[in-house]
């Protein structure tokens, strides 16, 4: 994804470039039309240059004193633009960003992305994952007093201390990635934030510019049917992400010998690759075994390589419902 999304962006901004020359190709053919006294005083500065390239080439003495000859030249040029109503930079280069000047990279000898298309670069990752611009599902905005302050079933601590910690450590797994535990298993049952959880993972992930792939689980196992209708040896849609978040695992249909050997076969390909895998399940440990068998439970429960969290408590749905 990080390739495609790469080649997209050096293909808009290609484009853009181009736009940029046909814009100052248009300029220059209205001042050669509507403004003669303009149009000499351009030739002239361009005459000048050459004639000074021509001597240096040829070894001849340059143009005395041509710095202030050009200085003066582009400042009448300017007061010419004015009278005539157009503004004085008519005539400068075009480009929407000063720093990289439309190439989408700076610096010199060691290229990096400019801000502007490391920005557009976010756009497109998060617009990828189906993350909108105004989505309200961000840490930020992660809203605590939602939950209860009673003490959770089968904890000393209350739903909203225990929320409080689930979203320190996803916060913190996000900011820290890939300096973390590799892989992350968000269980618990409906209604308790972990779809909430894993988009704000999925955003500052993005933001951060990380290569990150956000599906359902839904979507993921029609991902992988149709790589092997196609006759792909391994879902590359789905091994290739450096981070692959799999949203409310447990809810796809269940396919008899079909469904937990393509689990497996992209959890265990991720995990040989080094890259990481997220899941979100309603499904207690337990259950997560008896789904999808003890071989693909070891793997997202090892504590070596995996973080487990396990939400509990009320279903917000729930607790607005009766509010």
């Amino acid at each position: 994804m990080r390739e495609a999304i790469r080649a997209e962006l050096e293909q808009e901004y290609a484009q853009r470039r181009a736009e940029n020359e046909r814009i100052e190709e248009s300029r220059k053919r209205e001042i050669a039309e509507r403004y003669p006294e303009i149009h000499v005083l351009i030739r002239e500065r361009e005459q000048l240059v050459f004639g000074t390239l021509r001597h240096i080439l040829n070894h001849q003495a340059r143009e005395e004193n041509l710095p202030e000859k050009m200085r003066s030249l582009s400042e009448e040029i300017r007061r010419k633009l004015k009278e005539n109503g157009l503004p004085e930079n008519y005539l400068e280069p075009v480009f929407r960003c000063p720093l990289c000047r439309d190439t989408g990279y700076t610096g010199e000898p060691v290229r990096e992305m400019c801000t502007c298309m490391k920005e557009a670069w976010q756009r497109k990752m998060q617009a990828q994952n189906g993350l909108d611009v105004n989505d309200r599902e961000t840490f930020e905005r992660f809203d605590l007093s939602l939950f209860s302050d009673q003490r959770a079933p089968g904890e000393k601590r209350s739903q909203r201390e225990l929320m409080q910690r689930a979203r320190e450590i996803c916060e913190g797994w996000a900011d820290a990635w890939p300096d973390t535990t590799r892989d992350m298993l968000l269980s618990g049952p409906s209604g308790l934030g972990k779809t909430f959880l894993m988009r704000s993972m999925a955003r500052r992930l993005s933001e951060r510019g990380k290569d990150v792939l956000l599906v359902s689980a839904y979507q993921m196992f029609q991902t992988a049917r149709a790589c092997y209708a196609a006759n792909q040896t391994e879902p590359e849609e789905l091994i290739r992400p450096a981070i692959l978040m799999i949203d409310d695992l447990g809810s796809e249909p269940l396919m008899q010998n079909v469904t937990v050997e393509q689990l497996f076969l992209i959890i265990n390909r991720r995990q040989e690759l080094g890259r990481s895998t997220v899941i979100s399940t309603n499904l207690s440990a337990e259950e997560f075994r008896g789904r999808y068998t003890e071989r693909i439970a070891s793997r997202m429960m090892d504590s070596a390589r995996s973080r487990v969290i396990i939400l509990k408590g009320k279903d917000l749905r729930q607790v607005r419902g009766n509010g």
